[in-house]
């Protein structure tokens, strides 16, 4: 009868946990959040990915699988205990990925993320995935150029160019500047936009130039300018003055200068 007894006992145990671990964590029970990405095509970036277990199994080796065109270069892995009385426990994930070209995504992607759960008939974990979309911008990887002061807008592709300018109340800075393609990807022409800008709204203003050429590897822009008044009422001393290379509003490249405005 003790055997039987035993042998009932050690069957419930069995058959109990057999259930438990049988179950594992759903997907919707895996919440996940990542921050938008904005990368240069080709560039490796690292990204912190977080996890949420809601769920009362625990979740093993959690990583991030795949990220639609990009490379997954490497992926921590972590363990998230199950959720308790106490609340859902959260981890960050890292990983690092490497960007595709500029032209393969546009808006957004899906991040999986694997992890196990649970154990099949066998003992084995259960391996399930997770996907997220991610708002995504992959930018064309160009520069600016030969920015600097010149003497006049004629001679914005000769001369010296220089990171300091000063003129007299009511006189005009020209400022010169071409854009270089460091990427692979051929940039369409029309799809950058070069803004200068005097930070000091009481010495002059911005102008704008759409770079109207487009790049292919290596490629470059024609060398322009913009010719920014200074008011004949500014104050006398020195303003940054920001060249700002911009995909639609993102900004891709800058460098600054310095004018000095003399008192007359």
């Amino acid at each position: 009868m003790k055997i039987l007894v035993s042998l009932l006992i050690v069957s419930i145990i069995l058959i109990s946990g057999c259930v438990s671990i049988l179950n594992p964590v759903k997907p919707e029970d895996v919440i996940v959040s990542i921050n938008p990405l904005t990368i240069k095509e080709f560039q490796e970036q690292e990204i912190s990915v977080n996890v949420l277990n809601n769920a009362t199994e625990a979740i093993d080796n959690i990583k991030v699988a795949s990220f639609d065109a990009f490379n997954v270069l490497s992926s921590g892995n972590v363990n998230i205990p199950a959720k308790t009385k106490d609340g859902a426990s959260s981890v960050t994930l890292t990983a690092k990925i490497q960007a595709p070209g500029y032209k393969s995504v546009t808006n957004t992607t899906t991040l999986t993320l694997s992890y196990a759960s649970g154990k099949d008939e066998k003992g084995n974990p259960i391996i399930s995935t997770k996907a997220v979309p991610v708002q995504t911008t992959v930018l064309p990887d160009a520069k600016l150029q030969f920015v600097g002061f010149v003497e006049s807008y004629e001679k914005r592709g000769a001369g010296p160019r220089l990171n300091t300018w000063t003129l007299e109340k009511g006189k005009n800075a020209t400022i010169t500047f071409s854009v270089k393609n460091e990427g692979k990807t051929t940039i369409d022409k029309n799809t950058l936009k070069v803004v200068v800008e005097i930070e000091n709204k009481q010495i002059g203003g911005s102008d704008s130039y759409v770079v109207n050429e487009g790049m292919a590897m290596g490629g470059t822009s024609y060398t322009s300018a913009v010719v920014l008044n200074v008011k004949k009422d500014s104050p006398n001393g020195e303003t940054p003055v920001y060249v700002n290379l911009f995909m639609g509003d993102i900004l891709i490249d800058s460098q600054t200068l310095t004018l000095k405005v003399l008192l007359t």
